[in-house]
């Protein structure tokens, strides 16, 4: 009896439908990266490829190596933080992430992906809808790649949890920001320390009646405002009760009637007033949690 007959079915058994699916879409999604890279000037980049990643880089590969273990870790992390269902893919494939060390190659990114003009200060740019969801990173300094590359993926999870790519909405640059440092940070001991003391410093110098919660968000630039705010999110995430910082996203999610909410709204849905959370957060702090 031809074994042929029976080969297809068994294959079939072997690897279910939606491991050729996932097989589809990672490959074309490392096609788009290559084309992206070329378009930011890179036309050899490095490609390493982690459990929820593909990783592009203009560096060596050798240098891109470590930077996609820190950023899988974060990616772990933050996939933990939002509390995502085991079994939940965030999207369909993978996270590309786009390493560019050159701060010119990252302009060129920006500029011909996504057509606007990079910000002077930014160092990551988070883009999830589509088939082809990515975080490019452009940090300043080669040594800064790698906690930049972590928090731009824990972006990305932050920005899936709360509906961004589906709604026409976005989440407040402080909290982006605040939630990808403080996820960096907790992939390196000594990093976490450095901030925790930063901020206590901080704290000391200003006298906790100084400055609140609110400044965080508020609309005047607050001198320190990044520390701060990876401070504060870091308290609403890991140091608030449980389920306070679900609700607190929940919160940002447009109604029906479309209107973007404020982090007003969010506050009001976690039960919080912008004096509650001052004080529950200062605390924290003061402790050493």
């Amino acid at each position: 009896m031809p074994i042929a007959r029976y080969l297809i079915p068994l294959v079939a058994l072997a690897f279910p439908v939606g491991v050729f699916a996932q097989d589809a879409e990672v490959k074309a999604q490392k096609a788009a990266a290559v084309e992206n890279m070329k378009r930011a000037g890179v036309d050899k980049p490095a490609a390493v490829e982690t459990t929820s990643l593909l990783v592009y880089s203009s560096l060596t590969e050798a240098k891109t190596k470590p930077i996609a273990d820190t950023a899988q870790k974060a990616f772990d992390a933050a996939r933990k933080a939002l509390k995502f269902d085991d079994k939940d893919k965030p999207w369909a494939g993978k996270l590309t992430v786009y390493v560019l060390a050159d701060r010119k190659e990252y302009a060129s990114f920006v500029r011909l992906v996504e057509s606007r003009k990079p910000e002077a200060d930014e160092t990551w740019a988070v883009q999830i809808r589509g088939a082809e969801p990515y975080a490019a990173i452009g940090a300043k300094t080669e040594v800064g790649l790698s906690g930049e590359a972590a928090a731009g993926v824990a972006v990305a999870l932050l920005d899936q949890k709360a509906g961004a790519s589906s709604a026409t909405f976005t989440l407040p640059s402080w909290l982006h920001t605040g939630f990808g440092r403080a996820i960096a940070v907790r992939q390196n001991p000594r990093a976490l320390d450095d901030h925790r003391a930063k901020v206590k410093a901080l704290f000391a110098k200003n006298k906790l009646g100084t400055f609140t919660a609110a400044q965080v968000w508020g609309t005047e630039k607050l001198k320190d405002a990044d520390t701060y705010a990876t401070s504060l999110t870091e308290y609403l995430v890991f140091g608030a009760d449980e389920g306070k910082f679900a609700k607190f996203l929940g919160g940002y999610k447009p109604g029906e009637n479309q209107q973007e909410p404020t982090t007003a709204n969010a506050l009001e849905a976690a039960n919080w007033t912008p004096e509650t959370l001052d004080t529950a957060w200062k605390t924290w702090v003061v402790k050493g949690k």
